[in-house]
């Protein structure tokens, strides 16, 4: 990144800030040239500051340039900000996805002069949109745990039926709109939203039906009466792959809607945002003095900004990850190039929260360093979205245990660490005699019962770092790395049949269960993951040969 020459504080920020900003001057006879470009602008585009000044027409080839002509005419047309989404390719080839928002600004005579766009990259929220869609497969199996995330989501969240009739929502539906879910339950969705978006609302629902999923903004008109910004995405509910509903996700866009309407044709619209916005926003000089604090800093860290000052820089960084701020901080002077590092940060009252924290340094004409720019924001509720993310892959729904990727992960682990000391391990590979019976006779919900405390009996015995593991169906596996000998395993084996032994009070279930268990003892040099599970078969399939309920044991 080239070194920034004296930077006013205004134009320090729209140069670190992450969302792409163009301000449009509106010439006579409706021609539009670009005004001011931010820093975000030429990081992802072919745009330089040479395109200052100049036109569409001159400055893209005819496709795009007739795109931003028609947007950015509607904007003139309407006298209304406009907001669309779109996609576009960085320099080095990336596609990115991007919500665009074009604000008019007008002057003393109510002309258009001014149309200010900022391009927000949603290609993250995309990307983690589909990253999810396996978790969500997950969470159906477990009513309980969605109906905790559905819950305690923050967007407001309404299930309409097919007609489009609101059906039920979360707590936040009554924080966002005013009513409460039972209020509005029955009445048509579509009552609610804003009269010139009908048929947007109508096509958007239209294609979630066929399973094409958008975003889209609009107004919805809250319980006073008042219309609020939202950006709406409607999501299909299924039940065994049929379509049987439709959840409507609000996400409360009137803070972004304010901000955005406070830009003014003056430096001190920059400071505005700053003033408003939800990161937190520090100004330091080159000595690591606090010259600038956003009073965002008092929702955010519980501290007002004249407290925060007051303190040495970094302060509230946690311990382990001060020394990579102080050497990123360095780098980043030394290099002249931002940063972006994930830290913990202490809030004044509620503990350690995950941060992601945003550096600019600004140099003056003789390329000293004299500020340090940065943005903070707390991503406390992505990182346990992560967390939830990786459990529900590495986990099995049901029973709790670890599912077969994460004994493959572990047993790879435990092949490649021993391989040089000739160590041994053991496996036992457990499958639920007759279980096709229980749950024909008896029906799935006892089945799934079943299941479950058999994946507790067989974890009773384990030691620290054994290992239990659901691989699917009515099929379990043990993975032992402290069990070297036959002996050692074979007690684990019989302190299984002890536990199968007592008494099985599920309602209306079984009055007991056995297993038939595949031993294996694994010299580590000799062992992969394919050989290890083919020997454990081999050994549990010659316990059902002698008649279930027992084990039999095969060495490699």
């Amino acid at each position: 990144m080239e070194k920034t020459n004296e930077l006013p504080f205004d134009k320090a920020f729209m140069a670190a800030i992450k969302d792409m900003v163009f301000i449009v001057k509106n010439e006579t006879n409706s021609i539009l040239t670009y005004a001011f470009l931010n820093q975000a602008v030429f990081e992802r585009t072919n745009l330089t500051e040479a395109a200052i000044g100049k036109t569409f027409q001159e400055v893209h080839d005819g496709n795009l340039a007739d795109v931003l002509t028609m947007n950015y005419g509607q904007v003139l047309s309407i006298k209304e900000a406009v907001t669309y989404v779109d996609s576009y390719i960085s320099p080095a080839g990336n596609s990115y996805y991007s919500e665009s928002t074009l604000t008019p600004l007008f002057n003393e005579d109510g002309n258009c002069s001014y149309i200010i766009g900022v391009v927000k990259d949603t290609t993250a929220e995309r990307l983690a949109k589909m990253e999810s869609q396996e978790a969500w497969k997950r969470i159906k199996e477990s009513r309980s745990r969605y109906r905790s995330l559905y819950d305690n989501n923050a967007n407001a969240i309404l299930s309409l039926d097919l007609t489009g009739r609101i059906q039920t929502g979360n707590s936040a539906v009554e924080q966002l709109t005013g009513f409460t879910p039972s209020e509005i339950t029955g009445v048509e969705f579509s009552k609610f939203i804003y009269g010139k978006d009908s048929k947007l609302l109508d096509i958007h629902y239209k294609q979630t039906l066929i399973g094409v999923i958008q975003d889209f903004r609009t107004k919805f008109r809250d319980k006073s009466g008042h219309l609020i910004g939202v950006s709406i995405q409607f999501a299909p509910i299924e039940e065994e792959s049929e379509i049987v509903g439709i959840y409507a996700v609000l996400r409360d866009m009137r803070e972004i809607d304010h901000l955005i309407n406070q830009y003014a044709e003056s430096e001190n619209r920059f400071r505005i945002i700053a003033e408003n916005a939800h990161d937190v926003i520090v100004l330091m000089n080159y000595k690591g003095e606090i010259l600038y604090v956003s009073p965002s800093i008092e929702r955010v860290y519980g501290f007002i900004p004249e407290e925060y000052m007051e303190k040495p820089p970094f302060h509230n960084v946690h311990p382990e990850d001060i020394s990579l701020v102080k050497n990123i901080y360095k780098q980043a002077v030394k290099e002249a190039k931002n940063y972006v590092i994930e830290i913990r940060m202490k809030h004044k009252t509620t503990g350690w929260h995950w941060s992601e924290l945003q550096g600019t340094p600004i140099f003056n004409e003789q390329d000293q360093f004299i500020h340090m720019l940065t943005i903070t924001r707390d991503i406390t509720l992505q990182k346990e979205h992560e967390a939830k993310l990786h459990y529900y892959a590495y986990h099995d729904s049901l029973t709790g245990l670890p599912n077969r990727r994460f004994f493959k992960q572990r047993l790879s682990e435990e092949i490649a660490s021993g391989q040089d000391n000739n160590e041994i391990l053991a496996v036992i590979l457990l499958d639920i005699d007759h279980f096709k019976r229980i749950n024909d006779q008896l029906g799935h919900e006892v089945g799934d019962a079943v299941i479950e405390e058999f994946g507790r009996r067989i974890s009773h015995p384990l030691e620290e770092h054994d290992l239990a593991a659901r691989l699917g169906g009515d099929e379990f596996v043990l993975l032992l790395p402290s069990v070297t000998t036959r002996e050692g395993a074979e007690q684990i084996a019989q302190k299984i049949q002890l536990a199968m032994k007592a008494p099985w009070t599920i309602h209306n279930g079984p009055p007991e269960v056995t297993a038939s268990m595949g031993i294996t003892l694994i010299p580590l040099t000799e062992a992969t993951v394919s050989s290890v599970l083919k020997s454990a078969d081999l050994a549990m399939y010659e316990a059902k040969e002698a008649g279930r309920g027992t084990y039999r044991l095969l060495s490699l």
